[in-house]
């Protein structure tokens, strides 16, 4: 199976995300797509806001942080709609 598919990896344009949630576990997950990532930090907690945590993109060189978030930030605070 490997070896058919080893042909169609170079075609495949999947971005890699991790998500860091202490509270959360395992408290280290990958997530194929930015949106999955922003999902798991943006988790609701009730009244107090989201659950938090940090996202972080996979490039040439390791992890870059894209954004870091506190636990309990309003959902109308997350950093990526501000930038919007």
């Amino acid at each position: 199976m490997a070896e058919q598919c080893a042909l169609y990896y170079s075609k495949l344009r999947v971005e890699v995300f991790a998500t860091i949630i202490p509270d959360r576990r395992p408290a280290v997950k990958c997530h194929a797509g930015l949106g999955l990532a922003k999902h798991a930090v943006a988790w609701p907690e009730g009244y107090s806001g989201v659950r938090g945590g940090e996202i972080y993109k996979r490039t040439e060189n390791g992890w870059e942080l894209l954004f870091r978030v506190e636990s309990g930030t309003p959902t109308d605070e997350l950093p990526w709609r501000e930038s919007q």
